[in-house]
């Protein structure tokens, strides 16, 4: 059994993002998180305009506050990016535009590159998306695995995607882009709203999954949701999990104090592992 505890605990800057990235890092220090799962959206970080020279003094940044960037999550949920898009100029430039994110991870030196799986025209067969957004996903990870970066593909909600909704889709997915440099994340509240468990999830992806996102329902902060928080740290601690876990606030109402969001996580978080 691998004891959870805050020395494998990172958290992402996104419920921050109405606020200067300073005040996030203010607050990584203040708590005493050492990892960070770094958010790459504006205006934190926004990459189509980003120069690597603006990447390496993030990373220096980082490393004068002690902080230890475990994976680069840049934001590609919506317009105007789509992996598996129909129009070829916009899956061009949502290729050009992961790929990019690649090379800038590499500056930051994380180990993981968080990808999703795109959708495809809701009431058409999700087949052919899905297959656009395998043979994408395959050259972003060749590209990041080139460089000794793990990229790790989640899985969504209906409301956010129609080609990976379950466990089986991201298998799936994993088998179709055919690389091994694409592994697997987690995300309990994905997984709450697919109706399935973490024991399942292991079970079927076993060492693809590399990462997850322990969230409360609605990605409220944890506590203020419906989700077994406390079960699944045990669930976890039971499989044997020794990677990192990160936490997402991704509820807006609390990006408007996102310190006080994060305090109740962190509370939370403190309760349980105690």
């Amino acid at each position: 059994m691998n004891k959870l505890d805050r020395s494998r605990i990172a958290v992402m800057n996104i419920h921050y993002q109405y606020h200067p990235f300073a005040k996030f890092l203010d607050a990584m220090e203040r708590h005493g998180i050492r990892h960070v799962d770094l958010w790459a959206g504006y205006p934190h970080f926004l990459v189509p305009d980003a120069t690597y020279r603006e990447a390496a003094e993030l990373r220096r940044e980082l490393d004068r506050r002690s902080l230890n960037p475990i994976c680069f999550t840049p934001k590609q949920g919506g317009y105007p990016l789509n992996i598996a898009a129909e129009d070829p100029i916009i899956r061009q430039r949502s290729l050009d535009y992961l790929l990019k994110c690649v090379e800038i991870a590499a500056e930051l030196g994380t180990p993981m590159l968080q990808l999703l799986p795109g959708w495809g025209y809701y009431g058409k067969s999700p087949e052919e998306a899905r297959g656009r957004a395998c043979e994408g996903l395959r050259r972003v990870a060749e590209r990041a695995g080139s460089l000794g970066i793990t990229a790790i593909l989640e899985h969504l909600q209906i409301i956010e995607s129609n080609l990976a909704l379950t466990r089986s889709d991201l298998a799936a997915m994993l088998r179709e882009a055919d690389t091994p440099h694409l592994k697997a994340v987690v995300d309990t509240c994905h997984m709450a709203v697919a109706g399935e468990t973490l024991t399942e999830y292991f079970g079927e992806l076993g060492d693809k999954l590399v990462h997850v996102h322990l969230n409360d329902s609605d990605q409220l902060p944890l506590g203020e949701g419906k989700l077994p928080i406390g079960g699944y740290i045990q669930e976890l601690e039971q499989l044997g999990y020794d990677g990192y876990v990160s936490l997402e606030i991704c509820s807006r109402l609390h990006y408007i104090d996102p310190d006080a969001a994060l305090a109740v996580s962190l509370g939370t978080l403190d309760r349980l592992l105690s």
